[in-house]
């Protein structure tokens, strides 16, 4: 089995931004497959309540894959920080903090990496504080601005009309892209009825088909997957 510790690592590696130098907010995810689900949620725990569990500058949440299509990992794991000298820090956590090498060796014994990508929010609206399930499509986008500037304007229209009740946004895939995706867009929901609710109503209004008209000759659609957050640290 790989080590674990390539879920952590693997991004510390070339992100090291000089000061005076603002860099992005950035969202780490790691992708794993477990047959010991509460053996992961007690190891990450046991991490965040130590003293320099406590001390990583980042929101943390774990999240169940649960239709996930063909792909192998059947839990993620999300670093959010608000720039890359947060994830600069974290690393340094990594390195010398006990707590975190014994998190790390555990992790090797009860998990197998499947993935792992580095991403930077361009678009985040909405704000609800329940973020318990969440659809996530994979895009390869050829027009970066355009797309945004359509996504943000169909979101409005939304908004406007009230079909918006969860939260939404685009990241930018910085490294580690899945099956050659540029972006991922995610709407969010406290319940699967209610994304079930929301994006049947969304889908169904004027303004997403206008939308996915504009968008059609620049996007393409790669994966759909909804995952379930287990728990979150902040």
């Amino acid at each position: 089995m790989k080590r674990f510790i390539l879920l952590v690592t693997l991004i510390f590696n070339g992100y090291i931004f000089a000061d005076g130098h603002a860099s992005p907010p950035m969202t780490a995810h790691y992708g794993f497959s477990t047959e010991n689900p509460a053996a992961v949620v007690q190891n990450l725990q046991a991490l965040m309540e130590s003293d320099c569990g406590k001390e990583i500058p980042a929101v943390i949440s774990l999240n169940d894959l649960h239709f996930n299509g063909g792909n192998p990992a059947t839990h993620g794991v999300a670093f959010n920080y608000k720039s890359g000298k947060d994830l600069d820090k974290t690393a340094e956590i990594f390195n010398t903090c006990a707590a975190a090498q014994r998190f790390l060796t555990r992790g090797a014994e009860i998990t197998k990496p499947e993935w792992q990508m580095l991403s930077s929010p361009i678009v985040a609206g909405g704000n609800s504080a329940e973020s318990n399930v969440i659809m996530f499509w994979g895009i390869k986008v050829a027009d970066e601005a355009k797309y945004v500037a359509s996504y943000k304007k169909m979101m409005a229209t939304q908004e406007e009309e009230g079909l918006v009740t969860g939260n939404y946004g685009i990241n930018r895939i910085i490294s580690g892209s899945i099956n050659g995706s540029t972006h991922f867009a995610y709407v969010t929901a406290s319940s699967m009825g209610e994304l079930g609710e929301g994006t049947t109503v969304s889908f169904a209004s004027d303004a997403f088909a206008k939308f996915s008209r504009e968008v059609a000759p620049i996007r393409e659609i790669i994966s759909v997957n909804t995952t379930f957050r287990v728990m979150t640290f902040n």
